[in-house]
Formats: C-alpha cells, structure tokens, sequence
C-alpha cells in the first residue's frame, strides 16, 4: 500500500475506532451526570447530530483507502494473489460488512429517529427514547469489537503478503 494511501486508511480507523472509544467511554458515561432525563437526551441527541457522520467518514476513508490498496496489491502479488491472500481477506471482508451494517442502522435508522425525537417531529415518551439511545450505545460497542477484529485480520493478511 502506498504510504498516502495507508496514511488515509490509519486516519479513518483512528477516526472512526476513536470517536466509538470517546463516545462509550467519555461521552455516555459524561452524560449519566446530567439528572434531567430530557437534557441528558437533547445533549447526546445533539452530538450525535456531529458524531454519525464523521463515524461514517471515517469508516468510508478505510473502506475506500483499503479497496485502493488492495488493487495495488493485486497487481504487485500478480495472477495468484487469490491463493496467497483469500483467507485474511475474506474473513476481513466479511468482518467490514458487518461493520457498514451495523454503522448504517446505527446512524440512519437509529440516529435518525433519535434526532427528530429530540427536534420533537416524532413524540416520544421517555422510555422509548431511552430504548434507541441504548441500541446506538450496544451498535457502538458491538462496532468497537468487529473493528478491532477487522484490524487484527488486516495485520494477518500483511503478515500474508510480507511472506509472498
């Protein structure tokens, strides 16, 4: 991978692995100081307004970086770079698919429905919106593992290439 290029995927993982460490661990545990359940809601409705797309870019800056650098090395393994690499490589694709579905529920589904309960275009009781700030929390933590998981596959399938 070009150094540009794997500059451009380190940025998105750090990017996107980051903002889901500050969120579980700095921003939701920040949050349960605030009593009022309905400032405590308007408040992380309100960073997650700025959070879900820059979780996305960072996720598309790996995904796209990535996809660039295993062209290049296609090219550089030659005709058999399948049998060299499949194993890594499909265990880390399916490993990115998850994390773009789980991303996508997460800040389209989710998020969205989050942000209009606090913008009041969708009435909600607090219960309910206490229901879809934990299953943004849980997609969070559930990313963070399956990026960490996708991050060690990648080094497998470096270890691949480096042994070609």
């Amino acid at each position: 991978m070009a150094d540009s290029t794997l500059w451009l995927h380190l940025m998105g993982i750090v990017l996107s692995l980051g903002a889901s460490v500050l969120l579980i661990v700095g921003i939701y545990p920040a949050a349960q100081k605030i009593e009022d359940a309905e400032q405590r809601f308007q408040m992380l409705a309100s960073i997650l307004k700025y959070f879900h797309p820059l979780y996305l870019f960072g996720i598309c800056l790996v995904f796209m970086s990535g996809a660039i650098g295993l062209t290049d090395l296609k090219i550089g393994l030659g005709t058999g770079y399948y049998e060299k690499i499949s194993g890594p490589l499909m265990i880390k694709f399916g490993f990115t698919m998850m994390i773009f579905l789980i991303a996508s529920m997460q800040c389209f589904g989710q998020g969205l429905k989050v942000t209009r309960m606090a913008n009041g275009i969708i009435e909600a009781d607090r219960a309910t919106k206490d229901k879809y700030i934990n299953k943004i929390k849980r997609a969070t933590m559930i990313n963070i593992v399956l990026i960490a998981i996708t991050i060690y596959y990648g080094l497998q399938l470096g270890h691949a290439v480096a042994a070609n």
